[in-house]
């Protein structure tokens, strides 16, 4: 009789057990899972610092101009003679699509030169709003400000030709960047890539990892 009192003992005591850890788990805060993005979000986010930048109105733009709201960061050259204006294209898009949503529609959009010396503020004020009049194109200050900058956020850029010749070429990686409310590079988005070996940004896709991102980091 005793042996049914303990065993009964023992399994009031681990149904108990079994209830607490149950209730505990499901009180205990989770943490969000990671978006899987079409690219990559970083572990920790990056601060960008030293930003020394000239908008194509003519206005410097320092680390402050970065923060209050999300930035969507692509590159490329005003020369680029298909790939930089189907991404602006694309962009484009993205943005048309983005004020149909509820929510996170706080987002800028710019466009930074790897070519600054082709692209001037003037070139860049007559090329980057054609595609949409709220896209701000960039450059840098002088080459250390480029270096910095293209450093901080993983650009790849360089050019190629003959010295002093006006036609060289600018070979540039193809990615975007997501930069939070605090300057803080957040992701990297890539492109979809075709059998072909084309590369290109669908507005759906980045539209999707966007909201993802935003949801993900709660901002």
């Amino acid at each position: 009789m005793s042996s049914e009192r303990s065993m009964m003992r023992w399994w009031l005591a681990s149904f108990l057990l079994l209830g607490f850890i149950s209730a505990a788990l499901l009180l205990w805060p989770s943490q969000p899972v990671v978006p899987n993005i079409q690219g990559a979000v970083l572990p920790q986010p990056k601060l960008l610092k030293n930003i020394a930048l000239i908008n194509h109105h003519g206005e410097g733009l320092k680390e402050s101009d970065f923060t209050g709201r999300w930035h969507l960061v692509s590159y490329g050259f005003t020369h680029c003679p298909d790939i930089c204006p189907t991404l602006l294209s694309d962009l484009k898009r993205f943005q048309t699509l983005l004020e149909s949503e509820p929510a996170y529609r706080d987002i800028q959009v710019w466009f930074y030169t790897v070519d600054p010396q082709r692209d001037s503020v003037a070139a860049l004020k007559n090329y980057v709003p054609w595609f949409d009049p709220r896209f701000i194109g960039v450059r840098a200050r002088d080459p250390d400000a480029a270096k910095g900058f293209e450093e901080s956020l993983g650009i790849n850029a360089s050019v190629s030709g003959v010295p002093g010749d006006e036609d060289y070429q600018v070979n540039h990686g193809f990615l975007l960047f997501l930069i939070d409310e605090q300057a803080q590079l957040r992701a990297a988005l890539s492109p979809t890539r075709t059998r072909q070996g084309q590369q290109f940004f669908e507005p759906e896709q980045v539209l999707k990892d966007y909201l993802a991102l935003r949801a993900w980091v709660g901002e």
